[in-house]
């Protein structure tokens, strides 16, 4: 099985029995998939994922003897699985060459882990999710086929196996039937029992591990299980009594209060619903391109559209346990709702009118923006109906359809008069009006609330209510992320988990904030319904990704409550920073602008100055990131963007690092074949004469010493040329065969969107004509063909003419064939320049009398350099 761990390795029957028990064992053991994916498709895509695994696994033990290989050949028939896959679901296009396979990954699976996570069970998966899954599943058969079959680790694949029991817990901890847990049960114990059971007596030889070969005592093995068996499902559920409880939600926002309009037993394809008793983040989820109402209006910034007001806090959750149809206290407030048509703190010039139209929608509330004045509708019957709750600011029905479709109504709304100096001089007593009142109830902040309030307070240096909830917006807006897909760990309370990891979505922020606001003795309420939505045209258009939570401040019965807004922009739903906080801030810069010289207010220098600090101004950029990000952005805080510039940082380091080594190696390289060409040049060249001089060179004392002859030097002179031909016209046919291969690879991966034409030198040709017509194919192109190059092809057809064609030439004498060993130096490894220049007098070359040694130089030094030139054009053609 495994040599590695001192056993024989499996084979036939023995190997085979064991990889179709393992194939059978993970297929059972996926049942509890089944609560997660839709239909059948648990079986189908572990099926699909884990029979290549294995049964190329059996094959490959089966064939090869390095089993070391196996592993790595199940990776490469799992890679052309996944490609397969991907080509059959139109993700990928094979033709496009790897260079696009590669880089298509790079949005397959993030597509893919963005669609798993913010799935719901059971899902019907995307294409990307498919690949996903099916790899995930691949690489879990490979590494139990590797610990089960080579290593013969049975109580860790059983183990995992069983584990699979734990895989839907955090979607569907209600579990499922019951074959979702006899599955895995019975494949944990199918591969436990393996480890008794052997079809080749020589698997155990060797091993002295007590579990191997049959059990001993197999009735005694057997009643000790049955007994801890039995033991554990007796004991389960009144230890599970006694044990200590997970500690209750805290911030999760209980919509159990709006059940009534959501319908639930409407089709899957009707209204959409803004399943509040779950959250508004299902919303967010699943049904972000619905279109929910329209409307248009005469503000000049559309406010949020309310839906239902949260009040209390019990303890556990926010919930909305008053009515809100009379007013607070019996006086009225500002927000309170009303239906008089009449402006409370201005004139009629303050009031805005926005007339919305219903496309999807179920329910009996209507959104509405806040401060109402008056609310009418051209249907008699939910006219009617209506009821306008003033405290909680709700447009209520009742007795009246469920579904809201084609329904238009007119909301007349009045602009708030608050401004940062208002509210900052609010008189104290008035936070204790909701609270006296019964209106706002908290039975019980966290403590972990109250700690983070007085700190974020402290350091803000916050004196009042409204620079408190500023600097509280401020510190979630800097300092927290947004995802829609973060979870608590199990058994961790949601607020804790929420600003330890400070990531979360929109009733998490807002939540927390009503509860630190309120620990401070400012009451603070929860408000759901819709941010704006993004204009079209004349109108604007409200999705069910516009849902979302906010917090709402109280300022006494002049002002009502005010609203605030601790989630990030990138959750890119829509949301906005109160005008009022913007105003804040510009105001008080203004000020102090402007009016230095005035006397100061009732406000002390440090009082002012922290009131300046806290208050915050709408970072440019976030309108442009709520735009452009998607629903799992992310705000980093500056421990992520210390991180992120460190690893940036080390990149580039390592980025140098990679440039120069790679630089070095390019000269290295380039180095390595200049020499290695002059040492070609040099040892071809030399064979034109040193074989002739090698059985002569002995013959007589200074043979070599006297003048060389005319006529033999005129021989070697033309052999040379001859030999320097064929050289340069072997380098011109190498660099074509190397661009030819480039081009091919280029074209086939993609990388070049047009490639250079295709150039080649036709050998059915005479070397004259065959030059000439490679450099009319270059000329073709965009590249200029000069007379200089012309001239080149012409001396290099010529040489290479003389070599194929021309009669052989005579062998000169022994003394000639000397003298030519000693005078005739080929080119160096400088330039064809260097080669080419004329001896420098007094060195030990002799010369004749008519310089016939120079010439054979010199010829030879011109064709390397006319091959060069041609090279160069060449490799400048497209």
């Amino acid at each position: 099985m495994s040599p590695l761990m001192g056993r024989p390795s499996l084979r036939g029957t023995a190997l085979l029995g064991r990889e179709l028990a393992l194939l059978l064992a993970i297929l059972i053991s996926s049942a509890p998939l089944s609560m997660l994916l839709d239909g059948s498709s648990w079986l189908t895509l572990t099926l699909a994922a884990t029979a290549p695994v294995i049964v190329s696994g059996a094959v490959l033990r089966s064939l090869l003897r390095h089993l070391w290989l196996v592993p790595l050949v199940q990776l490469v028939v799992l890679a052309v699985m996944l490609l397969v896959m991907e080509s059959v679901q139109g993700l990928v296009s094979v033709s496009d060459g790897p260079i696009a396979l590669v880089t298509a990954q790079t949005s397959i699976f993030p597509g893919a882990m963005s669609e798993l996570a913010s799935g719901t069970a059971p899902m019907t998966l995307g294409s990307r999710g498919t690949v996903a899954v099916v790899l995930l599943m691949a690489l879990g058969a490979l590494i139990l086929d590797l610990v089960y079959v080579d290593l013969g680790w049975h109580t860790p694949t059983g183990l995992a196996l069983l584990g699979t029991l734990l895989i839907p817990a955090l979607q569907a901890p209600e579990g499922g039937s019951w074959w979702t847990v006899a599955g895995p049960v019975l494949a944990g114990l199918l591969i436990l029992a393996t480890r008794t059971l052997h079809a080749d007596p020589s698997y155990i030889e060797g091993d002295r591990r007590p579990q191997a070969g049959p059990l001993p005592m197999p009735l005694r093995t057997t009643g000790a299980a049955v007994v801890g068996t039995l033991l554990i499902a007796s004991l389960a559920m009144p230890l599970g009594t006694a044990l200590p409880q997970i500690a209750p939600t805290q911030v999760a926002l209980d919509m159990d209060v709006i059940n009534q309009w959501q319908n639930r037993d409407m089709p899957q394809l009707g209204p959409v619903m803004i399943d509040d008793d779950i959250s508004v983040r299902r919303s967010l989820l699943e049904q972000s391109d619905a279109e929910v109402l329209r409307y248009s209006t005469t503000a000049a910034e559309p406010s949020y559209l309310r839906l239902r007001t949260l009040n209390s806090f019990d303890g556990e959750n926010f919930t909305a346990d008053v009515s809100g149809e009379e007013p607070l206290l019996g006086r009225t407030a500002f927000s309170d709702a009303r239906t008089d048509g009449t402006a409370v703190a201005g004139t009629s010039a303050d009031l805005e009118t926005t007339e919305i139209s219903v496309e999807d929608l179920a329910g009996d509330r209507l959104p509405a923006p806040s401060d109402i004045r008056r609310v009418t509708t051209s249907d008699a019957e939910v006219s009617d109906a209506l009821s306008v709750q003033p405290t909680n600011g709700e447009i209520a029905m009742s007795g009246v359809r469920t579904s809201l479709v084609g329904l238009g109504y007119t909301v007349t709304t009045e602009t708030s008069p608050a401004s940062p100096e208002a509210l900052r001089t609010v008189d104290p007593a008035v936070f204790d009006q909701p609270l006296e009142a019964g209106y706002i109830r908290t039975e019980e902040v966290p403590q972990i609330a109250v700690d983070l309030a007085d700190q974020v307070r402290a350091d803000a240096g916050a004196e009042n209510a409204f620079d408190t909830a500023v600097a509280y917006q401020e510190y979630f807006n800097s300092s927290f992320a947004y995802s829609l897909t973060v979870n608590s760990p199990p058994g961790e309370d949601p607020l804790e988990s929420f600003l330890a990891d400070r990531i979360g979505y929109c009733e998490q922020f807002a939540a927390s904030f009503a509860l630190m606001m309120t620990s401070q003795g400012y009451p603070t309420r929860v408000a759901i319904g819709f941010t704006p939505g993004e204009q079209d045209g004349d109108q604007w258009s409200v999705t069910a990704k516009n849902a979302h939570a906010w917090p709402e401040v109280w300022f006494g019965p002049e002002y009502g409550w005010v609203r605030f807004e601790p989630t990030p922009s990138a959750a890119a739903n829509g949301v906005s920073t109160p005008s009022v906080t913007e105003d804040g801030s510009g105001q008080d810069d203004s000020d102090a602008a402007e009016e230095p010289s005035e006397a100061p207010t009732t406000e002390g220098p440090e009082e002012a100055s922290a009131s300046e600090e806290a208050v915050t101004t709408e970072d440019p950029a976030r309108s442009a990131d709520a735009s452009t990000s998607d629903g799992g952005g992310l705000v980093t805080d500056p421990a992520t963007v210390q991180r992120v510039e460190g690893g940036v940082f080390t990149l580039l380091i390592l980025g140098f690092l990679v440039a120069a080594g790679g630089a070095a190696a390019v000269v290295l390289v380039r180095r390595h074949r200049v020499n290695s060409r002059d040492a070609r040049w040099d040892q071809y060249v030399q064979g034109a004469t040193g074989d002739d001089a090698e059985g002569e060179r002995g013959s007589g004392d200074g043979a070599g010493d006297g003048p060389l002859d005319p006529a033999d030097a005129a021989i070697l002179a033309e052999r040379i040329r001859r030999r320097a031909g064929e050289l340069a016209w072997t380098e011109l046919t190498w660099e074509l065969v190397v661009r030819d291969r480039v081009l091919r690879l280029i074209g086939w991966t993609g990388a070049w969107g047009s490639p250079p034409q295709r150039i080649a030198l036709d050998d059915s040709l005479p070397p004259g004509r065959a030059l000439e017509d490679l450099l009319a194919q270059i000329a073709a192109g965009d590249t200029e063909v000069t007379d200089e190059d012309h001239a080149a092809a012409a001396r290099i057809a010529s040489a290479c003419t003389a070599a194929r064609y021309a009669a052989p030439l005579p062998e000169p004498g022994a003394a000639a064939a000397a003298q030519a060993t000693a005078s005739v130096t080929p080119p160096s490894a400088g330039s064809a320049r260097d080669a080419a220049a004329p001896s420098t007098p007094g060195t030990s070359t002799p010369a004749s009398a008519d310089g016939a040694s120079e010439p054979a130089t010199d010829t030879m030094a011109s064709l390397r350099a006319d091959s060069d030139q041609l090279i160069a054009l060449i490799r400048r053609a497209r």
